[in-house]
């Protein structure tokens, strides 16, 4: 529901007899769940209110606006989320306000809380006491217990329309008396992502740069230094161009010079989801050069970013992970069928030179249950695997960029027969990885590097211990030669070397 709704809805909620005690606030990120929650505190405690909304004059309203009532509790539930944490709680819950009717906990981010820590909260929420109120706020309603979501009133939010934006920006304009025209406020409200909380955040660091009269040139100049001079539009043009070295070169320099890259990631997210829209008739007529399934790869590894932001402490590596990706299934689609057609033919090769099918036929049966091929491996080691670890990423690298950049950040930690184990830290490298294109890569890099065929596999390390040293930098032929010595096979090195290399 819209924020008209909510108001009327909480309104209606607050003028009954009964009030009651405890709500749930679900939407997403920005959609003004905390606010609006501050604004049920002050309303429920002011001492003269209007209309089902607060005065804003009275000494609890001023009170509460200036951030000195003690009376009102919040706590993250991300940063606070275990069962002490609440149970902490339970002393403050019976102790009567201090000076306002009621006292009011809110909790933001709930679903983060622990399952016995929910236990906790749901026997004080169950029969709280008559001057305690509880406003739980949450983007991922699903994941609170039926037995706690049964207990509260809910209210659902969500990203502000456009007009619900600029009324929430021309109040607070009018409020602070700020001279802004239509033209800078509409700059502002593209750049909010629907998000009330970007939308005032973006407004208040505008006034604090440049003042209260505020003219379109420094409202640019603001977004401009937030974001550096690299736009959607630019970047957009870059990557249709595949100029993969120009955009993690200025996303490198975005990060040094202290960019706000996850702010950048929302708004190439905005911008290619209103040329998706626009394909279909939907929103501005907004042309792109990108097939709708580019655009659709494209803004699936945006969202993909979302989540590894969280899980990365450097903030340009995942958009710059996307960008390889996204230019590598681009154009680097003939190189990975040129890799799959190389292991095809060195299979059929190597089909010819077997026996006739009736005398391979027992052998065949065992190979079906070990799925083992009879290669020699005599001459490979870990600890030799361990010493051309370099090799192989030096023969990965021309395939594929970011696999290479996988396996830099792992270290081979066992040898079965020909079966390879490479330990990986990040659950998203593993996945990559295990990727059946990916995987073919990794196998084929082994081959050239090593001279023997091994089958690539990873798991995830339950510890933090430190990826493989790379410290050899000796050419993949001089590798090979080596091992090629140490074969039982006496041929000439020539022609061993050609049949290994083509």
């Amino acid at each position: 529901m819209d924020l008209a709704d909510v108001a009327d809805k909480l309104n209606k909620i607050l003028s009954a007899k009964d009030k009651p005690q405890s709500f749930l606030f679900a939407g997403p990120k920005g959609s003004g769940k905390t606010s609006a929650a501050r604004i049920l505190a002050k309303t429920v405690n002011c001492l003269k209110p209007e209309k089902g909304e607060a005065c804003n004059s009275c000494d609890n309203c001023e009170e509460i606006d200036k951030g000195r009532a003690i009376d009102i509790i919040e706590m993250d539930g991300a940063s606070n989320r275990g069962i002490e944490d609440v149970r902490n709680l339970k002393d403050k819950v019976y102790l009567s306000p201090s000076k306002l009717k009621y006292k009011v906990f809110i909790i933001d981010e709930v679903h983060m809380l622990t399952k016995d820590a929910f236990n906790a909260l749901l026997k004080l929420i169950e029969e709280p006491p008559k001057h305690t109120m509880f406003v739980l706020c949450t983007t991922d309603a699903e994941k609170i217990p039926d037995t706690v979501m049964s207990r509260l009133v809910r209210i659902d939010f969500r990203r502000g329309g456009r007009e619900e934006l600029r009324h929430s920006l021309d109040k607070v304009i009018k409020g602070e008396k700020i001279v802004l025209d239509k033209t800078g406020i509409d700059f502002i409200l593209d750049r909010s992502d629907g998000s009330f909380r970007n939308l005032q955040r973006s407004l208040n660091e505008i006034v604090l740069n440049f003042g209260t009269e505020l003219t379109l040139t420094e409202v640019k100049k603001f977004f401009l230094d937030k974001g550096g001079s690299y736009n959607e539009a630019d970047f957009e043009a870059d990557l249709i161009l595949g100029k993969a070295g120009v955009i993690l070169e200025k996303l490198e320099k975005m990060a040094d010079e202290g960019r706000d890259l996850t702010d950048f990631r929302q708004r190439l997210m905005k911008y290619f989801q209103t040329k998706v829209l626009a394909v279909f008739g939907v929103g501005e007529e907004i042309k792109s050069k990108m097939s709708v399934t580019e655009l659709q790869r494209w803004i699936e590894l945006l969202i993909r970013c979302a989540r590894q932001e969280k899980e990365t402490e450097i903030d340009q590596l995942p958009l710059q992970l996307a960008v390889i990706d996204f230019l590598e299934d681009e154009s680097g689609g003939e190189e990975a069928k040129r890799v799959e057609t190389e292991i095809n033919d060195e299979k059929k090769n190597k089909t010819k030179a077997e026996p006739a099918p009736k005398a391979r036929a027992v052998e065949k049966k065992e190979e079906s249950k070990t799925e083992i091929i009879n290669i020699d491996v005599s001459g490979v080691s870990l600890e030799k695997i361990s010493q051309f670890w370099g090799n192989v990423l030096m023969a990965i690298k021309p395939f594929n960029h970011s696999v290479e950049a996988f396996l830099r950040a792992s270290r081979p930690i066992k040898l079965d027969g020909r079966h390879l184990v490479v330990e990986v830290f990040y659950p998203f490298h593993k996945d990559r990885l295990e990727e059946p294109k990916n995987r073919q890569i990794v196998e084929m890099g082994l081959q050239k590097a090593l001279g023997v065929e091994l089958v690539f596999d990873c798991i995830l390390s339950k510890s933090k211990k430190q990826p493989l040293v790379i410290k050899n930098d000796t050419p993949i032929e001089s590798v090979s030669e080596e091992l090629v010595e140490s074969k039982k096979d006496k041929a000439d090195l020539y022609d061993v070397a050609k049949d290994i290399f083509g």
